[in-house]
């Protein structure tokens, strides 16, 4: 996955357009809004490739389990058609149930994996909220 930033060229333009106004308006450090605006989308953009490497995780996680999934499907299959007797009524009964079970346990570890990526993501987003407060709050302290 390719680690440019996607706003790189807006930046640069946002960058010299601002630069025309510094020392403009008393005041105002518009160095130190550059500067918030830069970590902003930063930190946007690394919560958006963490949220995205989250969704291709489960992604390629949902693949693993529906592989899987097919291969005791047909196994299933040669262990019914083989069977004799009771053993025809109760092995897909058994199935069935060790089926249910692992669907749940499945869907319990998807939401875990999606949820720890979503939790990762927001934590980017939180510290910056963090940091532009304290950025806000020194800078009228000046």
């Amino acid at each position: 996955m390719s680690q440019t930033n996607p706003f790189a060229g807006i930046l640069e333009n946002w960058t010299k357009g601002f630069s025309q106004f510094q020392g403009a308006v008393p005041g105002i450090d518009i160095d130190s809004l550059m500067k918030a605006g830069q970590a902003n989308l930063a930190a946007i953009t690394e919560a958006n490739r963490v949220a995205l490497e989250g969704l291709q995780a489960v992604a390629k996680r949902q693949q693993e389990m529906a592989v899987a999934a097919f291969g005791e499907i047909q196994e299933t299959a040669k262990t019914v058609a083989a069977g004799k007797g009771a053993d025809v009524f109760a092995k897909p009964v058994e199935l069935a149930r060790d089926t249910f079970e692992k669907s749940v346990a499945n869907m319990k570890e998807l939401a875990e994996l999606a949820g720890k990526s979503q939790t990762e993501a927001w934590g980017i987003i939180g510290r910056r909220v963090q940091e532009s407060i304290s950025e806000v709050q020194a800078s009228a302290k000046k």
